[in-house]
């Protein structure tokens, strides 16, 4: 993973959790004036790691989805987000932090079903790459978005619209969330990028998948040439990659790479 402040910002607000002992792993994109941002990405990923590792799991029921795929762990998840939202809004009632919220994106693999969930809430996004395709999982909680759902613009110019950093939710900044939630089966070989909008705003999804794919499996080179690329193109926001590659259950890590999870 790396995480970069930028040429123009004078701080970082975004902040990440590598929590492979959970199978947890996100990225946060602070907001708010002076170091608020900072705190409130911060408390998002330090609150969802607690609650995922915290919660009882007999309290709870799986989820279902459409297509019928069944999973604890996401129903642990949109609780820890839900749960972060309710922590940052609290500490938000400090005057010098009015305001202050975070966008989260995070994966939490279930060992149990075997499947993995995907759960975010603004728009900072996460990307899986599989045999050399790279998929979008999540749809950006913004304005344009909405646009895009709604038939009042093509999705083609929600990549440049000025309109497209506002977004309509982000953990603190509203009474309640509604998290995001994708699931699916990872397959040995996928890698999952998690990536804020410092990252995926000035490159297109085909660059990025490119990027990884010359990058020949080292991740951590990887998510260094996204931000240097990112840089490249005016590094006008925080950037942030943060990249896990899926490895069949009988297949050793290498060494002590600790970025890779047994699915």
């Amino acid at each position: 993973m790396r995480s970069d402040v930028g040429r123009v910002r004078a701080e970082n607000q975004d902040a990440y959790g590598f929590f492979p002992d959970l199978g947890l792993f996100l990225v946060a994109d602070g907001l708010g004036g002076h170091q608020a941002g900072r705190v409130a990405s911060a408390m998002a990923v330090e609150t969802v790691r607690g609650a995922v590792a915290a919660t009882d799991d007999d309290d709870l029921t799986p989820v279902t989805d459409a297509r019928g795929l069944v999973s604890l762990g996401a129903r642990r998840l949109v609780a820890a987000l839900e749960e972060a939202n309710e922590r940052v809004r609290e500490a938000a009632r400090d005057p010098a932090r009015h305001g202050m919220g975070s966008t989260v994106a995070a994966l939490l693999f279930d060992r149990c079903y075997g499947v993995v969930a995907v759960g975010h809430v603004g728009d900072t996004r996460v990307f899986r790459i599989r045999q050399g395709a790279i998929a979008q999982l999540t749809e950006d909680h913004t304005v344009v978005q909405q646009w895009v759902r709604e038939g009042r613009i093509a999705p083609e110019e929600a990549a440049t619209s000025p309109h497209r950093h506002m977004i309509t939710q982000a953990v603190g900044t509203q009474e309640a969330v509604q998290p995001g939630l994708h699931l699916e089966r990872p397959e040995p070989g996928d890698v999952y990028l998690l990536t804020s909008d410092g990252v995926h705003d000035p490159l297109r999804p085909d660059e990025i998948g490119a990027v990884i794919d010359e990058a020949r499996g080292d991740l951590e080179l990887a998510c260094l040439r996204l931000i240097e690329l990112a840089n490249e193109r005016g590094g006008r926001d925080n950037s942030t990659a943060l990249l896990v590659r899926c490895r069949a259950a009988d297949e050793p890590p290498a060494g002590t790479d600790d970025s890779t999870v047994a699915v």
